[in-house]
């Protein structure tokens, strides 16, 4: 064992008893010193941690929770962001019923009374001056007033959509001067914002004059030129015609309402639905998106079904009332090229619903529309109904043929009535004062008037002063006096 004199001057490792096991050399001490010496080094080289604040950690915590809360405020509920453009008063009633909805929107009229009573801010209601204001179902009034405000419309198309907004829709009557008129020249204003444009184009009621249902069919044909050239995406057909038929005896301030409903809600809720998910099948957005840009006309509707469970209940409603619950007649479907339908029932509905009866009703859409492109979705809805709803979309189709000839035909024959009393209307503002009341030419006038002049009465009163060679000859009075 070393001295211990040595040991107490040396550095020694002991055991857990304190008994020495070994004594460390020079060379070991050495080295650890200098590993001290450098570890002390570095920690005081290394930048001191400055203390946080408790209050700053506080507010960046809360805002955390905000951000994340808006996050979730703001996730995406609907496929396509829609920005609505309003032109005339039918237009801006739809484009009311789609800003209620979360649609951002903006109206036109040459009409300062008929934007009184849109429900959009102030802001978003544009009045395009014109004349003595409104179109007077004139179609080159209501182009001309798009034209003439022009700068005016473009400034407004801008400042109201922005990038969220994917899609522009312009919603127009095709009955009225400013909405059927104006809709060709205010598309092409709208196509310089570079988004894709759709089209919902509403015809007029049967029981409106021939001049609206003129302008309807006149104003459709540039639209379908425009929608096979694709200027236009998807051109929207709705009639009220038809909504009056689905929806009878509403008084007439009800019915614009229901109406408006009628056109907006179901293309609003594949819209919605398409991005919402679900524990049944799926209509996703991609689905909804090539449905929706398809080209050509679109058309959509809904119908009911209540006795649900029987096996080929929703299938037979389907075959009956497919086409009556379409929102436009005398299409033909099988021209579909591609289309979609969504089921919607309450949770307690869809939980006892068979999933054969809604294979049922797939299988009978697809036949009647002939489309191998035909996709489906089920979804839960907050409904305290005990029925199950059926919404169809189909894209792809042509003109509704029959509608338009009949429209034609109406209009035509109205017109020719027209045509022929304004060709009668002068002979009917003319009277004889003879001895009889009859209506006189122009030429029987001028004759009166030279006879009357030749008449001894009308040389005496009208030969006072003539005109001769440029010069006034005055008659003398040469009777005695």
């Amino acid at each position: 064992m070393a001295d211990e004199k040595t040991i107490k001057n040396r550095v020694v490792v002991t055991d857990e008893v304190g008994e020495v096991t070994r004594v460390k050399s020079d060379a070991e001490i050495v080295e650890e010193n200098r590993q001290l010496e450098e570890a002390l080094r570095a920690k005081k080289e290394k930048p001191e941690v400055p203390k946080l604040d408790p209050n700053v950690l506080a507010k960046l915590k809360e805002k955390s929770m905000e951000d994340n809360k808006m996050k979730a405020v703001t996730k995406r509920d609907r496929s396509l962001y829609f920005g609505i453009v309003g032109l005339g008063q039918a237009g801006s009633r739809i484009t009311e019923t789609c800003y209620g909805l979360g649609y951002e929107a903006c109206v036109f009229n040459t009409a300062t009374q008929d934007l009184e009573h849109i429900k959009l801010p102030d802001n978003k209601k544009i009045f395009l001056p014109f004349a003595l204001g409104g179109a007077g179902k004139e179609l080159d009034n209501g182009r001309q007033a798009v034209e003439q405000n022009g700068e005016l419309i473009l400034q407004k198309l801008n400042e109201t959509f922005g990038d969220e907004q994917e899609m522009l829709i312009l919603a127009v009557s095709g009955g009225g001067g400013t909405g059927s008129g104006g809709a060709e020249a205010l598309l092409g204003l709208m196509a310089s914002l570079g988004k894709p444009i759709g089209v919902i184009y509403v015809l007029p009621m049967e029981s409106e004059d021939a001049l609206s249902k003129h302008n309807s069919v006149v104003t459709l044909g540039k639209l379908a030129k425009m929608a096979s050239t694709d200027a236009i995406t998807t051109l929207i057909v709705v009639d009220n015609a038809k909504i009056e038929l689905i929806y009878p005896g509403l008084s007439k301030a009800d019915f614009w309402n229901t109406a408006n409903n009628a056109i907006v809600e179901p293309l609003h809720l594949f819209n919605h639905l398409s991005a919402m998910p679900t524990q049944y099948d799926s209509l996703d957005s991609m689905d909804f998106g090539r449905i929706f840009t398809t080209g050509d006309c679109t058309i959509y509707g809904m119908l009911e079904v209540e006795d649900y469970m029987e096996t080929t209940a929703i299938a037979e409603a389907v075959v009956e009332n497919l086409e009556a619950g379409l929102l436009t007649n005398d299409f033909n479907l099988k021209e579909t090229r591609f289309g979609g339908f969504i089921v919607t029932g309450s949770p307690e509905v869809l939980r006892e619903l068979p999933a054969m009866n809604i294979h049922y009703a797939s299988h009978m859409i697809s036949e009647a529309c002939d489309s191998p492109s035909l996709v489906s979705g089920v979804y839960e809805v907050p409904t305290k109904d005990n029925i199950v709803r059926v919404y169809t979309l189909f894209s792809g189709l042509g003109l509704p043929s029959a509608r338009i000839e009949a429209l034609q035909k109406d209009a035509g024959e109205r017109m020719a009535v027209l045509r022929e009393k304004e060709k009668s209307r002068a002979d009917k503002m003319n009277i004889e004062y003879g001895s009889g009341v009859d209506t006189k030419s122009k030429a029987q006038e001028v004759h009166r008037m030279i006879q009357q002049k030749k008449s001894g009465f009308g040389k005496l009163t009208g030969n006072a002063s003539k005109k001769v060679s440029g010069s006034t000859k005055v008659i003398k009075d040469r009777r005695k006096r």
